[in-house]
């Protein structure tokens, strides 16, 4: 927490005839940012790996079936969790083995489903047209039996009838209209054999939509409407017997298909991270980053795998001269508590902290809990808040991370609505152990300016923590750095002083003006100064040694007075965070002020307590999606502009859940 998880630089060179325990090792352990040899001196020398085409080939195939069996079966569950990753040159014998046996099982009884249905389908689509055609009381064969008449039955454009009456005048024809459909009539068109092809042209300029018939029907419609319908009837119930049968096989096979398909996923990712390797004649290059806990871990499994075979090397970050010289930067691993951890994805929407940053996620989680509940307190919205974030948390698993964000947004409001005393609105049920916010505008608004000096002083002292870290020790006299950092907190001790106890004195106020006009000059002068000694050590002198110089003061002064004005707008900004609990509050008094205007005129009956349900649920949804919006405003620009600047690369593990079930889902379609 507030570190990323420590790395160390692995590389390891293995025999060709153990890189795929190796490669098993390495998933078992999850942990490996790969780094591709290509992009490393020895990528650059020609030493590339090559993945083996055949066997992926053979994984893509099986992968195809598996899927094709899963959406047949109507399988659908969250993949099993597998603890040993499988070796891809030996596990693959087995799944097309094991895929073939619950093939050989399935097969038919899902060939005949698949049959019926396409059976009902052609059986349906034919009634929706003969239903058309069913006013012409005539036998569907003797149409076809006609020999000098050619016919077409179809739609077309109740506009476009008279024209195409017209343009049939020069050939014997006969339009017999049967029925309209949504402005389209429903048409029988009929002309000589050796006239057919006039006949098409002039119905296909009309925007003609042919309805296709089958020579084999005969009858008339009715009767033939009455045959099919006897034959759909029997169909669907074959149907339903074959759909039971499939879910005894579902029961039966499902949960071994989905472990199988794991394995198989699990297994072909590792074969296409062969990408990334290197070989030199019969051994197989493998770099990249792992936790600096698993490497001990790592190194005996492998020299076990490989009878010590294995060369294994280790090297920390502050000894590779690429991290040094800022070429090659490392892979960001957040290490978080699990209740914090969903609020990574926040953090990465800003971006991805750099190694030497602090990591801002739990700052994040704490002041995005206590900023919503704070402007969404009420203990009926947060209970609600609580079971929605629950049943995404059960019921959806993609979203699972969100679904614990709402549960404790929703135990946030609930703590803030007890001490606002306030549940659905009501303000009369529970004592406030705090304030009733509509009653203490003036106190609420200074408790919130007070957040935001604290929240962005944590900024500035965050951002003096990077800029330590990270060598920039240049800017510690800028605006942005511990001179601007005094200053702020000069002017809000100053504040301070004057809320709780009164005007400063004389004294107080002459010191703030010489420590204020000593730091506003040490920020301005910063920049020109350093350019000043820049221009010295690179020996120039005379008039070129101050050219300029007016233009980079101008620069300079601009700067400084931009940001000081910002700290000042980002401070009052945090006064919304009142506004918005007060707004929170206003709606539950129009919601309950419109539902006394219902109880006046129909009494206190249904529609009385439909409004104030109604009005609960536009609040919930409306004022909830508000605070979440002004929240992350508030985190983004107030807070995390103050000290993060990300440019941060994530960390790749070897195993991307997300990447195994987007790669599986394409295999699918």
């Amino acid at each position: 927490m507030f570190r990323p998880v420590k790395l160390t630089r692995v590389t390891i060179q293995t025999p060709e005839d153990h890189i795929s325990e190796v490669m098993a090792i390495m998933g078992d352990l999850r942990l490996m940012h790969l780094i591709r040899v290509e992009d490393t001196p020895l990528g650059h020398m020609g030493y590339i790996a090559h993945v083996n085409t055949e066997l992926l080939g053979r994984y893509d195939a099986l992968l195809i079936r598996f899927n094709k069996l899963l959406e047949a079966l109507q399988v659908s569950s969250h993949p099993p969790v597998i603890h040993q990753t499988p070796r891809p040159d030996k596990v693959i014998f087995r799944l097309e083995e094991e895929c073939a046996t619950i093939e050989k099982k399935s097969i038919e009884t899902l060939e005949q489903k698949q049959n019926l249905q396409n059976i009902l389908g052609e059986h349906q689509a034919l009634i929706a047209r003969l239903r058309l055609l069913e006013p012409l009381e005539i036998d569907i064969d003797r149409l076809f039996a006609l020999r000098y008449t050619t016919f077409q039955t179809g739609l077309i454009p109740e506009e476009n009838f008279q024209r195409l009456q017209t343009s049939l005048d020069g050939i014997q024809h006969s339009l017999i209209p049967i029925n309209n459909k949504e402005g389209r009539i429903v048409l029988l068109a009929m002309a000589l054999k050796e006239d057919e092809a006039i006949l098409l042209r002039a119905l296909k300029s009309a925007f003609w939509d042919p309805l296709e018939l089958n020579t084999e029907l005969q009858g008339t419609v009715t009767s033939i409407l009455e045959k099919i319908g006897a034959e759909e009837q029997e169909a669907k119930k074959g149907l339903a017997d074959l759909e039971t049968t499939c879910k005894e096989l579902a029961l039966q096979f499902g949960e071994k298909l989905l472990f199988l398909r794991e394995e198989l996923l699990l297994a072909r990712q590792l074969l296409l991270a062969q990408e990334k390797f290197g070989q030199i004649d019969h051994m197989y290059l493998l770099s990249g980053w792992l936790p600096k806990a698993l490497f001990k871990d790592l190194k005996q499994r492998i020299m076990a795998a490989c009878a010590g075979k294995a060369i294994i090397e280790q090297v920390d970050h502050e000894e590779i001269k690429e991290v040094r010289s800022g070429i090659l930067s490392i892979p960001i691993l957040f290490n978080n508590p699990a209740l914090i951890r969903p609020f990574e994805r926040l953090t990465t929407l800003y971006g991805t902290p750099t190694y030497e940053e602090v990591e801002p996620t739990g700052f994040l989680a704490i002041t995005f809990l206590l900023l919503f509940g704070m402007m969404f307190g009420d203990v009926g919205h947060g209970a609600v808040l609580c079971v929605l974030g629950y049943i995404i948390f059960k019921k959806m698993y993609r979203y699972i991370d969100y679904g614990i964000i709402l549960m404790e947004c929703g135990l946030s409001a609930i703590v803030f609505g007890i001490l606002y005393g306030s549940i659905f609105g009501l303000e009369d049920l529970i004592p406030a152990l705090w304030m009733h916010p509509m009653e203490n505008i003036n106190y609420f608004m200074a408790v919130t300016a007070a957040i935001g000096v604290a929240m962005i002083s944590t900024g500035l002292i965050l951002n003096l923590i990077n800029i330590l870290r990270q060598h920039r020790y240049k800017e510690l006299f800028s605006a942005s750095g511990l001179a601007g950092a005094l200053l702020y907190w000069l002017l809000a001790a100053l504040g301070v002083r004057y809320f709780l106890v009164g005007p400063p004195t004389a004294f107080e106020i002459a010191f703030a003006k010489v420590t204020g006009g000593i730091l506003f000059t040490l920020m301005i002068l910063q920049r020109p100064v350093r350019l000043l000694l820049a221009r010295r050590n690179q020996n120039k002198k005379g008039p070129l040694l101050i050219q300029g110089m007016a233009i980079t003061f101008l620069e300079s002064l601009i700067d400084v007075l931009d940001e000081l004005l910002r700290y000042f707008a980002n401070t009052v900004s945090f006064v919304r965070i009142a506004a918005f609990a007060l707004a929170h509050a206003g709606l539950f008094f129009a919601v309950f002020t419109l539902a006394d205007m219902i109880q006046h005129t129909h009494g206190q009956g249904f529609f009385y307590w439909l409004t104030l349900f109604v009005g609960n649920v536009i609040i919930i949804g409306l004022e909830g999606l508000v605070v979440s919006i002004q929240t992350i405003r508030l985190e983004y620009y107030e807070f995390f502009s103050k000290f993060f600047r990300g440019g941060g690369k994530p960390f790749q593990p070897l195993f991307d859940e997300k990447g195994t079930k987007e790669n599986s889902s394409h295999q699918t379609r």
